[in-house]
Order: structure tokens, then C-alpha cells, then sequence
């Protein structure tokens, strides 16, 4: 506690926002939400005529459609949430961040599509349980296996083994990459 009185200390201003910015940050958030739901729903989409009318339908039991429905969740949402983030970074930068390269973009996108392949496995492997459970239950751990499932992949400590900006998380308390803003 301090000893001094409250009038005395400085009062912290609040941050001023202007119509411009409160606009633009409405119309990414707009896209971005439109891109996730978008990718969700077309996803699912594709991930059931996949299942219906492809080399694939022979594997996929009718009680199986579950789980392709929420791999289509989670194929189309991550991507339709990161794909604008990443185009956003790529243009704007401040003067604490720096725009995003052309190279640390494509690692990231490259990454996205490594995490499609591997939900796309784990919806198809998921399906596969619909020819000995019942739907109800090949939902349930289609959900289980197809959406929670990748969080190890965020949760691991990809900084260690050279692809901290694949990913793009970065846990509290750690390093923030040093960027040089200096040419040499």
C-alpha cells in the first residue's frame, strides 16, 4: 500500500480510439469471422461428398458421417481463422511489429496445410469406427479425437527444434523472437 493520498497520484489516461480504427478493426474482425465460418461450413461440406460420392465412400459407414462432419469443422475453421491473420500481418506492422516476411508466411501456411492432412487422418481414421459403433457414440469420440487432439500440436515446444514461427504461439514467460529492424 502506499502512503500517499489517491489525489495526489497521477491519473493514467485512457486510450483514445478513433472512428477509423474502430472501422477497421470491425471490418477484419468481420473477415475473419466470415472466413472461419465460411471454411467450417464448406469444409463439412465437402468432407460429406467426400464421404458419399468418392474413392472414400466404400470405407465410410453411414454411422461414420459424424466424424467427417467434425473433421470438416475443424479443417475449414483453423485454416479460415489463421489465413486472414496471416495476409493481415503480412500488411500491416507497427513499430513494435514488424510486417510479416514472404518466407515466415509461407511456413506458417505450410504449416496450416500439415495440420489440414493431419485432421483430414484423424476424420477418415474417426469415420472408420462407424463400422463397429453406433453413431451416437462414434460422434462422441469423433469430437474427442478430432477436436481436442491437436492441442498436444499447440502445445509443444516447437521454438526447441527450430520452428517456433511455423506455429506462431508463444507461451508467457518466454522469449519473444528478436527482430532486427537494422539492414546489414
Amino acid at each position: 500500500m502506499s502512503a500517499e493520498p489517491r489525489s495526489d497520484r497521477p491519473e493514467a489516461q485512457p486510450a483514445r480510439r478513433t472512428f477509423t480504427g474502430n472501422v477497421l478493426f470491425a471490418a477484419a474482425f468481420l473477415l475473419v469471422f466470415a472466413t472461419t465460418m465460411g471454411g467450417a461450413f464448406a469444409c463439412v461440406f465437402l468432407m460429406l461428398r467426400l464421404g458419399d460420392s468418392s474413392p472414400l465412400s466404400s470405407l465410410v459407414h453411414e454411422d461414420g458421417r459424424g466424424a467427417l462432419v467434425a473433421g470438416g469443422i475443424v479443417l475449414g475453421a483453423i485454416p479460415g481463422l489463421y489465413l486472414p491473420l496471416i495476409l493481415i500481418a503480412m500488411v500491416r506492422g507497427t513499430g513494435d511489429s514488424p510486417r510479416m516476411e514472404v518466407g515466415a508466411a509461407g511456413k506458417k501456411v505450410l504449416g496450416l496445410v500439415l495440420f489440414d492432412v493431419y485432421v483430414f487422418v484423424l476424420a477418415v481414421v474417426a469415420s472408420l469406427l462407424g463400422w463397429i459403433l453406433p453413431a451416437g457414440i462414434t460422434n462422441v469420440v469423433a469430437v474427442v479425437v478430432v477436436g481436442f487432439s491437436w492441442i498436444p500440436l499447440a502445445l509443444f515446444p516447437w521454438e526447441k527444434v527450430g520452428m517456433g514461427g511455423v506455429v506462431g504461439l508463444r507461451r508467457p514467460g518466454s522469449a519473444r523472437p528478436s527482430i532486427s529492424l537494422q539492414k546489414d
